[in-house]
């Protein structure tokens, strides 16, 4: 029996070469058909456009099998999506994120792969510049951010704030594209260690975390002869676990030998994971987690960069949002 795929008409640009065909559902009381649209080789017309909106339709379906074509589809027409005007700052934060779903769990597949490394740079430069260009990109981003902690999400999700933490400090975009990188890229050195360690439900043993804290240099192995990675991108993959009083690993450096790109890639990736469901623990509130770096963390962060994300995230990451358990919800004080 053939399945079928829901994907948003409107990430598709009009009179672009498709190699997947599309089908519109139809059926009622539990029985639905699909009834073919567009012939993937025809093309996406203005004129399919303009139908489907004057029958108010804005979903359509593939073929389950193609799933993978529709994925690099956007990928490889992502510059021209983020510049789309007529879609919405949500639809294009959208495109973006599911795009470097697909490019992570393609490169944790296969990590030697040049081509998947010029695919991160590609993602990275253009989220860049839908950063850069839309104001909206804010909120539309972090509302997509995932909530459950898996090694590919966290990955996007702490790239993701840290070109929105890195346009708030005012990098350049040359900077940003370093950050995002790095970031996209801080633990693929997990993949060397065995999902019995990554996805155990309890805390880590001795032992268990012994092998956890190789993760950097792995990566950095994985990485250093990659014309297409960055130096200042590899700083972070080998110095995200540094803390500032020199208790990190796996170098132990301290203070403002860390990269300062590295300093903050350890604020988000230790933001991110506190507040995402982990198999150990459950999301704990941005608030909470917040006033426990500040107090019970402050070793493991430059104080200036962590007052400054604390600033920057203000009152909009929509984690923030109160929960139906939640009996006392109030915003601690930051102050020194």
């Amino acid at each position: 029996m053939d399945e079928y795929t829901a994907i948003t008409g409107n990430t598709l640009l009009e009179d672009s070469a498709l190699e997947f065909d599309l089908y519109l559902k139809s059926g009622s009381n539990g029985h639905s058909k699909y009834v073919l649209f567009c012939r993937g080789k025809d093309g996406f017309s203005k004129e399919k456009r303009k139908l489907l909106l004057s029958k108010d339709i804005d979903r359509l379906y593939i073929s389950s099998e193609d799933t993978g074509k529709y994925l690099r589809y956007q990928e490889d027409n992502l510059k021209s999506i983020v510049n789309d005007k007529s879609k919405s700052s949500k639809e294009r934060s959208g495109v973006v994120y599911q795009v470097a779903q697909n490019l992570i769990s393609n490169l944790m597949d296969d990590p030697k792969s040049g081509e998947n490394m010029e695919r991160v740079s590609g993602w990275v430069q253009n989220t860049v510049n839908h950063i850069m260009d839309d104001e909206d990109t804010f909120s539309s981003l972090l509302d997509i951010t995932s909530h459950d902690y898996h090694i590919y999400t966290h990955s996007i999700n702490v790239s993701v704030i840290g070109l929105l933490f890195g346009k708030y400090l005012n990098l350049e975009p040359h900077a940003l594209s370093r950050i995002g990188s790095g970031l996209l890229l801080h633990d693929i050195g997990k993949i060397a260690i065995s999902l019995n360690v990554i996805n155990k439900p309890g805390r880590l043993n001795g032992d268990e975390f012994t092998v956890i804290k190789k993760h950097p240099k792995a990566g950095m192995e994985l990485l250093e002869h990659r014309s297409s990675v960055n130096v200042l991108s590899l700083k972070i993959v080998i110095q995200h676990h540094e803390n500032y009083d020199g208790t990190g690993y796996p170098y132990g450096m301290s203070g403002n030998d860390i990269h300062l790109f590295a300093r903050i890639a350890r604020i988000i990736d230790t933001y991110d994971a506190m507040t995402s469901n982990r198999s150990y623990a459950d999301a704990k509130k941005p608030f909470a987690v917040l006033a426990e770096m500040k107090n019970d963390m402050s070793g493991c962060f430059d104080m200036e960069l962590l007052r400054e994300f604390i600033g920057f995230l203000g009152p909009k990451d929509p984690r923030k949002k109160r929960r139906p358990d939640d009996t006392l919800y109030s915003t601690p004080s930051f102050s020194n």
